[in-house]
């Protein structure tokens, strides 16, 4: 039977926190691209994830040496969104056509045109793919039309037509899109109150068996790998005593927020006497438990969601956990 070893999964931990490291001056800027494209904050860092994912998994069968890593990740990011934005608009079609799809006719009927522009417009803001991307990479990014034709893989004269199409239609940015309902502001109170207790046990209880629990890339999954010492639950209520110090001294408040008809988790810390925003949870509710944590910490999109809440923030310094070193990890904790 095949085996993923231990020695390859180290050998590639190390090679993804070099990788992180050495994209930390572009993290604002790829943040700034991303959330310009979706028009969203929740949205545009899923993108800027993905799109060092994607950057990380290309470098393995990059033949060519990648001479420019800004726009190496700025081209990713541009194809991703546009890639989705197209995947949507096909599902919207072939969703709102009466036999599901099976049988596609080759354009939207005339009655349905209508209804299918206006959820494009609430996608793109009034503009296509290629234009929106065009508009952002040229007028806000101050590319050369050059350096946007190769990110777009189209040509300089495409560009320029592009952006005479999107400058002539540009609309005001559309109001942000209102979230899913997730958990319900009940469910999320016992889950603070428990947090503010350090409470494992009673974080556990109020967890499914098969919940999940994603912070950034870690996905965590089942009470067993919750409750063991290390885990991103464990250490929510212990910390973690094998770190220097300095890198746990960070005080933190939960509260609950509402927003876009959702209910949030703000976690506040204080550092150096100030309190600001550092991190925030979503919770995913199944018949009054919860199925999965979402935890959102990266400084960028912090940030840009403070500014939205109108709060101050304290982000994190470093765009992923802390270690000793590319790859290491901190001394085991005993149980």
């Amino acid at each position: 039977m095949e085996e993923l070893t231990d020695e390859l999964r180290d050998d590639t931990r190390t090679a993804w926190h070099v990788y992180l490291d050495s994209l930390n001056t572009l993290r604002p800027e790829l943040f700034r691209l991303c959330q310009r494209l979706t028009r969203d904050v929740w949205d545009a860092e899923d993108l800027a994830h993905d799109t060092l994912l994607r950057g990380f998994a290309n470098l393995g069968i990059a033949h060519q040496p990648i001479q420019n890593p800004r726009a190496y990740l700025l081209r990713i990011a541009t194809n991703l969104w546009i890639d989705r934005v197209r995947r949507r608009e096909l599902e919207r079609d072939v969703l709102s056509q009466p036999d599901g799809g099976v049988r596609p006719s080759p354009q939207p009927a005339p009655d349905r045109g209508v209804d299918l522009r206006e959820a494009g417009a609430a996608l793109i803001d009034s503009l296509s793919p290629q234009e929106r991307a065009a508009i952002v990479l040229k007028d806000v990014f101050d590319l050369s039309l050059e350096d946007a034709a190769e990110i777009l893989a189209t040509t300089v004269g495409a560009v320029k037509s592009a952006l005479h199409r999107a400058r002539g239609r540009l609309e005001p940015a559309a109001k942000p899109r209102a979230r899913r309902r997730g958990a319900s502001p009940a469910l999320i109170d016992r889950f603070i109150e428990k947090l503010d207790a350090k409470d494992l046990d009673g974080l556990l209880a109020l967890l499914l068996d098969t919940a999940t629990i994603e912070a950034g890339y870690l996905v965590e999954a089942g009470r067993k790998q919750f409750s063991e010492p290390g885990s991103w639950l464990w250490s929510a209520c212990h910390g973690h005593p094998n770190r220097p110090k300095a890198l746990d001294a960070w005080t933190l408040r939960y509260e609950r927020c509402e927003h876009r008809g959702e209910s949030l988790i703000l976690a506040f810390s204080t550092w150096s006497g100030s309190e600001g925003l550092t991190s925030v949870m979503r919770l995913e509710e199944t018949e009054g438990r919860v199925a999965c944590v979402r935890a959102h910490s990266d400084p960028d999109f912090i940030r840009a969601l403070g500014q939205e809440l109108g709060v101050p923030v304290t982000p994190f310094p470093v765009y992923r956990p802390p270690t000793p070193g590319p790859g290491k990890q901190w001394p085991a904790i005993d149980a």
